[in-house]
Order: structure tokens, then sequence, then C-alpha cells
């Protein structure tokens, strides 16, 4: 009777210890998830209104008279029409972001010849809408080319995008976008420049092709220093925000921020009015 009383016990130790090791374990949080779906098909392996339910997704693109042209695009989400694209494109990419937390994005984009990006961001269920909640377009700078590499990291969004800078020529850009108050918000105005194409191999450095103001910081408008033409400049990171957009340079032991070029004042050039031998291509 004793040992059978005493075998009782001990699994019921057993037990308490084992629920107790299980309590204290860290809950293992999902992996983020990607997923690309081609339009004109229904996909209904996906949630994408972020109830936790497999929706049904189809991506209709709308004819246009000219060949490999589109005209736009509607979205529907469980046969009913949630957003409208009425931009027009020859190329279509449609990628489903799910982040850890369950969260579920879009990441569309419409290209066109010399893979110049028409409309590209990323667009979020809202209210029975989809709606676009990140754009990675900013055409006063730039003109944006191809698709944007994404990489996911928990509820964390890593963008690089290309562009053709009107002051830089051909870059590659990169923010991080966090969810954040229900979406994804991007976690600082600074971003970082990955790749220069139009920087010297050897030294890294830019040419000034004229002289050019350098200010203490991006929103102060304090005068800093004047780069002088044909000396040599470093591209550290860029800041922006709403229309606005500044380069911090490096100009022998001096550091400040110019004005990036916009679109308007790169007419007439055939590449940057900033830096020497900077084209324009495509």
């Amino acid at each position: 009777m004793k040992k059978g009383r005493a075998k009782k016990l001990l699994g019921i130790c057993i037990f308490l210890m084992g629920f107790m090791i299980f309590s204290v374990l860290p809950v293992q949080a999902a992996a983020p998830r990607m997923y690309t779906i081609q339009p004109g098909k229904t996909w209904t392996r996906y949630d994408i209104t972020g109830d936790g339910k497999k929706d049904r997704i189809k991506v209709v693109r709308k004819k246009s008279q000219y060949d490999g042209c589109w005209n736009g695009a509607d979205i529907y989400v469980n046969n009913t029409k949630v957003c409208a694209i009425n931009k027009a494109f020859m190329d279509m990419s449609i990628r489903i972001i799910t982040l850890s937390n369950g969260k579920p994005f879009l990441c569309l984009r419409g290209g066109t010849d010399n893979d110049i990006s028409v409309f590209h961001g990323l667009y979020q269920y809202r209210n029975g809408k989809i709606v676009q909640v990140v754009n990675f377009i900013n055409e006063t700078y730039g003109r944006p080319v191809n698709e944007a590499k994404i990489y996911l990291s928990g509820n964390t969004v890593r963008v690089r995008t290309e562009a053709m800078s009107y002051s830089l020529g051909y870059c590659t850009t990169e923010f991080t976008y966090k969810y954040q108050k229900g979406t994804l918000l991007r976690t600082s105005n600074y971003g970082k420049y990955i790749k220069l194409n139009a920087a010297n191999k050897r030294t890294g450095l830019f040419a000034a092709a004229k002289n050019i103001q350098a200010y203490t910081t991006p929103t102060s408008g304090s005068k800093a220093f004047v780069i002088r033409k044909n000396t040599g400049v470093k591209i550290l990171n860029f800041w922006t925000a709403g229309n606005k957009m500044y380069i911090r340079v490096k100009n022998g032991s001096k550091t400040g921020w110019i004005k990036a070029v916009t679109f308007k004042e790169s007419q007439g050039y055939a590449g940057s009015p900033q830096f020497s031998r900077v084209m324009y291509t495509g």
C-alpha cells in the first residue's frame, strides 16, 4: 500500500516538474513568410484580411488596346472588389507577406519599359479595402526601377529599392519598416545607400561638378561649408521626409548635408548637375 502511494506521489511530482519547466520556456513566434502569386488566378491558401482565415484572392489585369500593356488592375478578396489600380503597366509582381504576428500585407509593383516602376509599395486590408500604406516610389528625386528586394525578420521588413538618382545616378537604397500602431511604419527618416554605381571604383568618391553648399543638418538650413568644384566627395547616407531629401557627405575632413537634385533641376542635363561623370541611363 505504501509503495503504491509512493509511486503515485512520485508520478505527481514528475508531472508538476514537467509542467513548471514547460510553462517557463519561451514561446517561439512564427517565422515571417513571403509568397509570390500570379494575376488572373484565384488563390485560396492565404489570409489577406488579417482574421486568421484563408481568403479567396484574385488580381485581374485590365486589358489595353496595345499589345503587352495593361490599363491597370482590380483586386478581389472573397469575390468582392477591394482595390483598383488605375495606372498602365507592362509587367506586374504580387507578393503576400505575413509577419510573425500573423499580420498580412501585399507588395505590389507595376513596371514599364526599361524596368521603370509606375507603382510599387506595401498594401494592407483595412475596413473592407486594400490600401497602400508604404510607397516605395519618390519620383521627385529619381526614376524608380526594378523590383524591391525584401528581407523579413519577426515583425520587421527591410526593403532595398533601386533608382536612377538625379544626384548620384544608379543606386540602391534601404529603409526598415516595423509593425507599429496596426501597420508597417518606417523606423527612421534616415536611409542607407547600399550601392552607388557611379562612384569611383578605386576611391569610392564622387567628384564635385561645381561648388555645392553643405548644411549642418537636413532640417536646420544652417550653412556648414562649401564643397569646391573638382574635389572628392564621399556619400554617407541620406534623409528624406515629405517631399524633401538631403544627402550626407564627407568632403575632406568636413561632414555635412547637401540638397538632392530634383527632376526639375535635372532637366537639360545628360547627367547629374552636382557630380561629374554621373550619367542618366535607362
